[in-house]
């Protein structure tokens, strides 16, 4: 059955079409409103496949606004999907897994602990942190005076972790335990004089990076699955946040991994609950 599963935001959509477990496009449209961008997603979807409204079996709606989102005003068969469950869901989609932790970096960050069983599945939020997208978005604006994220991450391409974060080897002269000397003892704790805007734009990347792995950790940890742990969401690609989450994970004894299509498991997730699995 085709279906399309929709991760609408307040004016940013991620979609899916799949047939099966075969995802057959995937699209993220910008809108002034979610309608707007629901509904250019699902457009754009089907353009891309040379499909028809007629040819979808149903489609899935999550996200933020769904609850009082409706999209009666075309011929649609459509479903909402809880978000956590989708989550959930497209982690082990897109990993391949029958049982992990799904850590999902939005606006902020929400970690869902999810199974594959005989009689179905089992999806658990076990929490989260405000910490994320947003938070980069917001302390950008104000200590680098940068619009947009993509901005921020830019500039961090020329910085130096040294400059700005004071490191183990600051304080112990080295390593300690199993923590190497240039892991974070404080971040932000040796901004001077000298600390330029690209130290300080790769610092807080690396600063949320940390918050979060460190977050996921010990979530994991409760399901004894620190080393099946799946980061999906938009910044888990971007490379820099990718190698600082990942080592930091490593530090604390975890091991995740980042899939493709990472950005739209979320989406992906809605379209599979709409078949049983």
């Amino acid at each position: 059955m085709l279906v399309a599963g929709l991760d609408i935001g307040g004016s940013v959509t991620k979609g899916v079409l799949m047939d099966g477990d075969s995802i057959l496009a995937h699209s993220e449209v910008q809108a002034s409103d979610s309608i707007t961008s629901a509904l250019g997603c699902l457009g754009r979807l089907l353009a891309d496949t040379s499909m028809k409204i007629r040819d979808l079996g149903k489609v899935a709606l999550t996200g933020s606004v769904t609850r009082r989102l409706k999209l009666d005003m075309i011929e649609v068969d459509y479903k909402i999907v809880d978000e956590i469950e989708a989550i959930g869901l497209g982690g082990l989609h897109l990993s391949g897994k029958k049982e992990a932790i799904v850590v999902s970096v939005g606006t902020g960050t929400a970690i869902v602990y999810a199974r594959m069983n005989a009689n179905g599945h089992h999806v658990e939020h076990l929490g989260g942190t405000g910490v994320g997208g947003g938070t980069i978005a917001g302390l950008g604006k104000l200590l680098l005076k940068k619009e947009y994220p993509s901005s921020i991450f830019r500039e961090a391409l020329g910085g130096e972790l040294s400059r700005v974060n004071l490191q183990v080897k600051d304080i112990v002269g080295g390593p300690i335990g199993r923590i190497p000397a240039e892991a974070t003892a404080s971040n932000f704790g040796k901004v001077g004089d000298d600390t330029r805007p690209e130290d300080i734009a790769l610092g807080l990347i690396t600063m949320i990076a940390e918050v979060v792995a460190t977050v996921a950790y010990f979530a994991a940890k409760q399901k004894g699955l620190e080393e099946s742990i799946i980061f999906v969401g938009k910044l888990p690609s971007q490379e820099i946040f990718s190698n600082r989450l990942l080592d930091t994970l490593s530090i604390l004894g975890g091991r995740a991994v980042i899939p493709k299509n990472a950005e739209y498991a979320t989406a992906i997730g809605a379209a599979k609950s709409l078949r049983k699995l």
